[in-house]
């Protein structure tokens, strides 16, 4: 019987076989101007999205980020919380809860920015 539920644990732990077909994902957007810490409403020269994805996809980002970022860099001083960064992609996980990873966009240039702050 643990077998079985170790077989059935370690493959839900496994990525999706690829397949190239778009999948679904989920979370959140805010579109602003001014920064993250003081948000304003956007305008025509200052406008950005915060982007926020949960679930799969925040999974398979944060498992290619690489290694987590030292606990004293990092956003929680929790034995439980994991953070990853690359560039302006930020991933965390905390056990028991979903991987949640950010990352932002500046509209008028198209260049990456941060999307969320600790």
């Amino acid at each position: 019987m643990a077998l079985a539920l170790f077989s059935t644990a370690h493959a839900a732990d496994k990525p999706r076989e690829w397949t190239g077909e778009p999948r679904p994902l989920r979370g959140d957007y805010q579109i602003y101007g001014g920064t993250l810490s003081d948000m304003l409403p956007p305008t025509r020269n200052d406008r950005k999205v915060a982007i926020m994805v949960k679930g799969e996809l925040a999974r398979e980002l944060f498992a290619q980020l690489g290694p987590d970022v030292q606990q004293e860099q990092a956003c929680s001083s929790s034995a439980d919380y994991r953070e990853r960064r690359r560039g302006d992609i930020t991933c965390v996980h905390t056990k028991g809860a979903a991987y949640e990873c950010y990352f932002g966009l500046d509209l008028r240039t198209g260049k990456g920015t941060y999307g969320a702050i600790c």
